[in-house]
This record gives C-alpha cells, sequence and structure tokens, in this order.
C-alpha cells in the first residue's frame, strides 16, 4: 500500500458574519432588483424567439412595497381627497403635433402624426416601459420601470433617445410640471417621490418620503398629490421657475 507523503493541508478556518441581517429581510430587500433583472433577461429571451407577439414577456408593473421606514413628507389625507395622476402610455408631444406612445410588451416607444394618424417612427425604449409624459422643446419622458432608469427621447426632428438617467428603486409614476421645471417620480421599491429639473439632461434636486406603495403622483393647484395603497399625501405647493 503506497502512503501519501507531504504536508498536511492547512484546516479551512470558517468564518461566522457578524450582525447579519435575517434572511427574510434580505429576500424582501432585494426581490423588486430580481424581479427587474429578471425582466430584462426575459426581453432577451423575446428577442431571440421568432418574434411572435404571443412570446413576448409580460410589461412591466410597480414593485411592491415595503413598509414605511420614514414618515411621510407633507400631509397625508385619505384617497378620496386625492386627485389621481394622468400620466400613462401616451403623451401630446412637439407642440401638440405628434403623439408619442409607450408599447409596454413590446417595449418601444412609437410616434405617430395627430393630423393624420400616420405612424411615423418607432424606438426602443429600455426594459420595461411603463408610462411616458412630455417635456419642453419636444422632449418625452419615459419611465423604464424594469431598467431602473429614465429615458430623455427627442421628438421634434428624428425619434432618437437623448440621454438615460438612473433611478434605482422600481420607477413607476411620473408627472411634469413644465411651468415649474419640474418633474416628479415615483420609487415604489422605496416609497420615495423625486424631484428633477425638466430638461435634455434631467437632474436629481430633492428626495422625498412618501405612503406606501406611491404608484400615482399629479401637480395641482395646491402643490404634488402622491397616492398610494390605502392613503394619499400633498407636498408643499410647488415651486415656479
Amino acid at each position: 500500500m503506497l502512503t501519501a507523503i507531504g504536508p498536511r493541508p492547512t484546516p479551512r478556518r470558517i468564518v461566522a458574519w457578524r450582525h447579519a441581517a435575517p434572511l427574510a429581510d434580505v429576500a424582501r430587500r432585494h426581490a423588486g432588483v430580481a424581479r427587474r433583472r429578471g425582466a430584462a433577461l426575459l426581453v432577451v429571451a423575446g428577442l431571440a424567439g421568432c418574434g411572435s407577439s404571443r412570446e413576448l414577456p409580460p410589461a412591466a408593473g410597480p414593485d411592491r412595497s415595503p413598509p414605511l421606514a420614514r414618515q411621510p413628507a407633507g400631509r397625508v389625507v385619505p384617497l378620496a381627497e386625492a386627485p389621481g395622476g394622468d400620466a400613462g402610455v401616451r403623451a401630446v408631444v412637439d407642440a401638440g403635433r405628434k403623439l408619442a406612445v409607450v408599447r409596454p410588451t413590446e417595449r418601444t416607444l412609437e410616434l405617430f402624426d395627430r393630423a393624420t394618424g400616420e405612424r411615423l417612427a418607432s424606438a426602443p425604449a429600455g426594459a420595461g416601459p411603463t408610462r411616458v409624459v412630455a417635456g419642453e422643446r419636444g422632449l418625452a419622458y419615459v419611465i423604464d420601470t424594469a431598467g431602473d432608469g429614465l429615458l430623455v427621447f427627442e421628438t421634434h426632428g428624428r425619434l432618437r433617445i437623448l440621454r438615460r438617467y438612473p433611478l434605482l428603486g422600481a420607477p413607476y409614476g411620473v408627472a411634469a410640471d413644465l411651468d415649474a421645471g419640474r418633474l416628479w417620480i415615483t420609487l415604489t421599491a422605496r416609497n420615495e417621490l423625486l424631484e428633477l429639473a425638466t430638461s435634455a439632461r434631467p437632474h436629481l434636486l430633492d428626495r422625498h418620503p412618501t405612503v406606501r406603495q406611491p404608484n400615482e403622483v399629479a401637480v395641482g393647484p395646491d402643490g404634488v398629490v402622491v397616492r398610494g395603497e390605502t392613503q394619499a399625501q400633498v407636498l408643499a405647493p410647488r415651486r415656479t421657475r
């Protein structure tokens, strides 16, 4: 019988993590990110298929919000006292001449002539677009919920994407206040409202804690209104330029 001769292997050291978060908390924290990454992978898989609309992945939607960690900003009111947001998959752009339409399942933004109904152009719109609103000077802002981003499109001439601004936290609700130069976007995975400056290069101005599940936001005469699952809130009156 042969006996191996040589140095003994060094025993492995097992290190225990201190203050490790419970597995349930870790799973909940990363569930939304996993869903959005999965949606992006499904887009790739769908594009690799034969192109049939039946094989396309489902449209993206808002994340389920975690319990509140902060007191909502402004004044909390019943849902019945809060107007709903009007942002959806359509927006009139380019000084009223064109209609921008998000196709959530196809992951595209289409542009139509409002006078004739003719489809003028189509462009990819991220991993999971859900909402579109009009901006100044022919701009269109598309919320890419699955891709955690804001997409800025030019619609005045050739339809093209100008910029992608990252918004981690499942962006969903959106409202534009062009008189004040503000873009309001909710993050459903963070119970948060973002305040951005409108332009071809939008940038973050402030963050505001919201009610739970902030799926809608609207701008009215009394301020910015966020609608959640069971409550709503009214923030301070909007600023002007």
